[in-house]
C-alpha cells in the first residue's frame, strides 16, 4: 500500500491514503520527509494491547477501504 506523508505533528505523521488523512506514530516513518511517497508492507501482527489499535490494524482497515473504493469506481 502506498501512502504519502502530508506532514509531521510532533510525534505523529499525518499520511494520505487515497482520499483519507490519518495520524499514525511518526516512528513508523523514520528517515522520511514531508511529501515522500512510502510503500507499506505489513509482515506480521504485533502483540495486541487491549483497547489499542495496532499499526497492523490501522493499515489493514485502510487497505480494505481502499480496495472497496477502487472496486466501486
Amino acid at each position: 500500500m502506498r501512502v504519502i506523508i502530508d506532514r509531521f505533528e510532533e510525534e505523529l505523521a499525518v499520511i494520505e491514503v487515497g482520499e483519507e488523512m490519518l495520524r499514525v506514530p511518526r516512528a513508523l516513518f523514520e528517515g522520511a520527509h514531508e511529501g515522500d511517497a512510502v510503500e507499506i508492507t505489513v509482515l506480521g501482527k504485533p502483540e495486541r494491547v487491549e483497547g489499542e489499535e495496532t499499526p497492523h490494524d490501522i493499515f489493514e482497515r485502510l487497505r480494505r477501504r481502499h480496495r472497496r473504493k477502487r472496486a466501486d469506481s
